[in-house]
């Protein structure tokens, strides 16, 4: 998504920033409220290019989404941000009373909004504009020029296959037995759940493809990693031998740093004979596992009393 007023003009994404959101406007719908309107109830004196973004922003974009956004001055993705609104659901909300305006014409007021917490720690890299008239879009990795590679989503996140993937697919490959490129959408999409789901319960920060670890946090002192895998088939067994492994690695291969707690994070409820297996893990060797499963928008955790 693009934060400028029209070509090249004034920059909004220092305010969106600010503010905790991302915006858009148009004439002649500057004080339309689109609350309880559909997408094809948009004036349509809002044509073309325009239209499409408005229609994106204002009832694909759902809570969960991630957002990046594009400078159409600097050619580069400047930001990265996740849509706080409830997960899977439409974000939009109108702003009546106190929208942000354009700093060189502030009678035009910015008032279709959603709700986003922008990352602080988020790296620039540039690219190329494939769709420069166009405010909200897809991104298509080709149009990367360094590793990271993303996308505006227009899906919930909760719907784990109908979206591109929300981390960079070049990283490294992933041996599944399914394709390439449907794991690393399906994971990317569960790794990202499963950050805003930590860091909406437990008000921590989470990192994230960090050292090739999927995720990374620390709650209470306490170091915790996470690694994040697809159950195809709900194959659990096969995924949770993988995810071992590479637990192991992360922890204990020279220039990885050891955390005190580990998750290993499915997209489906683990088998009763998983259970069993990775209590025996717990009571034999001592290891500081816990695994945790996708239910509907939330997360169960085995041990279930073991976090917080």
């Amino acid at each position: 998504m693009k934060l400028r007023a029209g070509n090249y003009g004034d920059d909004m994404w220092p305010l969106c920033q600010s503010r905790g959101i991302a915006s858009i406007t148009y004439a002649p719908i500057y004080n339309t409220d689109l609350t309880s309107l559909s997408k094809g109830d948009v004036d349509k004196n809002v044509k073309t290019a325009a239209r499409a973004s408005i229609q994106r922003f204002g009832w694909d974009m759902k809570g969960g989404d991630v957002i990046y956004v594009g400078d159409s001055v600097s050619k580069s993705i400047i930001a990265r941000g996740y849509i706080t609104a409830e997960v899977g659901k439409r974000a939009y909300r109108y702003n009546a009373h106190d929208a942000i305006t354009e700093p060189d014409n502030p009678t035009i007021s910015w008032r279709h909004e959603v709700p986003v917490r922008w990352d602080s720690d988020f790296v620039p890299f540039t690219y190329t504009d494939g769709a420069p008239l166009i405010t909200v879009m897809h991104f298509d990795p080709a149009w990367a020029k360094a590793k990271e590679q993303a996308l505006v989503l227009t899906q919930t996140e909760r719907n784990l296959g109908l979206h591109e993937s929300l981390l960079n697919e070049s990283a490294y490959m992933r041996d599944t037995p399914a394709s390439q490129k449907n794991v690393l959408r399906l994971h990317s999409a569960l790794s990202n759940l499963f950050r805003i789901w930590i860091e909406g319960q437990f008000g921590t920060k989470v990192e994230q493809e960090k050292q090739r670890i999927d995720l990374r946090f620390f709650y209470r002192g306490i170091s915790h990693l996470v690694e994040v895998k697809i159950c195809y088939g709900e194959n659990t067994r096969h995924a949770i031998r993988e995810a071992l492994g590479q637990i192991l690695e992360y922890n204990h291969y020279p220039a990885y740093e050891e955390s005190q707690s580990w998750w290993l994070v499915l997209d489906c409820k683990p088998a009763e004979k998983d259970f069993i297996f990775i209590t025996a893990l717990k009571e034999r060797y001592g290891l500081p596992l816990r695994l945790a499963w996708l239910v509907d928008e939330y997360f169960e955790i085995f041990p279930h009393s073991s976090f917080p």
